[in-house]
């Protein structure tokens, strides 16, 4: 018989569990490239600001996340009020769960995305909406508005995460009305969005304007801070506010360092067109070298591609699991995001790129094929 916990533990039996990668550094491994992170690094003028934020370790950090909040504020032009700074975007999507909990109708994300949305959504309660990609494995707008209009809550990812695709300016303002019309809160995941085409992609920003439509942001990916974890959440005043009382239970809930360091790397733009443009040129030499190996991709605006190395996931995964154990390059397996077949490809330097064709073409060939 089950033991009966006298802790007043809340179980959630439906909860599907979420697990990061369990790719950690080895300073052995040749190419790290599960985990979308910057290989250029971050500005050097934020690896000074966290070096003498160190020197402070024994001050406890503004329980608000300033300087950071403020500089965010007036970077994007918004009152400090509708600005929440968190322990990476992670912690900015569990706020906003528990703080729009109890509602009555469902939250609606897309399929194959993060886990980590539907584990903060089921953990907060609520119940949970998932609409299919569309054929092209982009965000299916139509269907999304359509279950908009029976939800509380929306939570899409743009550029998404893991098919790389990107929501142009008018699916967005589409979406952001069909929300409006269904009194449904919108957020937007908008963690690659530093390294999309602003021809192509369509931000969440011009419409921070209106009332609920939330965007969220991180320093982890294109300003290089992921060991940091630093995220923030801009817009609706209401869920910002909300979100605020939450955070009162973790009041130091970003760390000294991190906050210093994203402030700089905030300040250093040139920094980040350096990692923009280096990505660019990176990811055109990788999905060549894939399309010449005979790769599917699919047209990424983000610092990943996502790339089909075979029929299922046994055949990817022995695939991937050759690129680590022979080469030391390592890439994420899809499965667990619903598409066996599919590997998420970090981009690389472009000085790094023919190493990992290479590598990979060897990794696809036969099992006993020489090395």
């Amino acid at each position: 018989m089950k033991r009966q916990s006298t802790l007043g533990v809340r179980e959630f039996p439906s909860l599907t569990p979420f697990r990061a990668s369990p790719v950690a550094h080895d300073p052995h491994d040749v190419l790290r490239l599960a985990l979308s992170e910057n290989p250029l690094g971050a500005s050097p003028k934020a690896m000074a600001a966290a070096r003498a934020a160190v020197e402070q370790a024994h001050w406890y950090p503004h329980s608000d996340g300033e300087p950071l909040r403020g500089e965010l504020a007036a970077h994007y032009g918004l009152p400090g009020h509708k600005v929440i700074v968190g322990n990476g975007v992670d912690e900015i999507i569990l706020l906003a769960a528990l703080a729009t909990s109890g509602q009555s109708r469902p939250t609606v994300i897309t399929a194959n995305t993060f886990a980590g949305y539907a584990a903060s959504l089921e953990t907060a309660g609520h119940a949970v909406t998932t609409v299919p990609l569309a054929t092209s494995a982009g965000v299916d707008l139509d269907a999304v508005c359509e279950a908009a209009s029976r939800a509380a809550c929306v939570v899409v990812c743009n550029p998404h995460n893991p098919t790389g695709t990107v929501l142009t300016a008018d699916q967005v303002q589409t979406l952001v009305e069909a929300c409006a019309d269904a009194g449904a809160l919108l957020i937007l995941d908008e963690a690659y969005a530093e390294f999309a085409d602003a021809t192509r992609f369509g931000s969440g920003l011009p419409h921070l304007h209106r009332p609920g439509v939330v965007v969220l942001r991180t320093f982890s990916k294109a300003y290089g801070l992921a060991g940091l974890r630093c995220g923030y959440a801009l817009g609706d005043e209401d869920l910002i506010a909300a979100m605020t009382a939450i955070r009162t239970a973790l009041p130091y809930n970003t760390n000294r360092v991190a906050l210093a360091a994203a402030a700089a790397a905030l300040a250093d733009q040139d920094h980040l067109r350096t990692v923009v443009d280096e990505c660019t040129a990176a990811r055109q030499a990788l999905t060549s070298g894939l399309a010449h190996l005979g790769v599917p991709t699919l047209p990424s605006q983000t610092n990943f591609v996502l790339a089909r190395l075979g029929d299922g996931a046994d055949d990817a995964g022995s695939v991937i699991a050759r690129l680590a154990d022979r080469h030391g390059i390592h890439i994420r397996d899809m499965t667990g995001l619903g598409l066996p077949g599919w590997a998420r490809i970090s981009v690389p330097r472009t000085r790094d790129v023919p190493l990992l064709t290479t590598s990979l073409r060897c990794a696809l060939a036969a099992p006993d094929a020489s090395v």
